[in-house]
């Protein structure tokens, strides 16, 4: 799961929000947060641009486990 699953959930736009502007179904959203698949280039340019005050690349990592 990527961290920037945790960082939209707790937006005031939420994973829903996002993924209206992100232009793509909220299932599909889910999918990519949680690692079944990837974001393409030009999703990663908008997460940039949406998100300014993050480092993209850090919230695109996978969590760790903390067990």
């Amino acid at each position: 799961m990527l961290k920037l699953k945790k960082t939209l959930e707790n937006s005031p736009i939420g994973i829903k929000g996002y993924a209206k502007l992100l232009d793509m179904a909220d299932r599909t959203l889910y999918n990519k947060l949680i690692g079944s698949s990837d974001f393409s280039y030009p999703e990663y340019q908008k997460l940039r641009s949406l998100l300014p005050e993050y480092n993209i690349d850090y919230l695109l990592t996978a969590e760790q486990d903390s067990a």
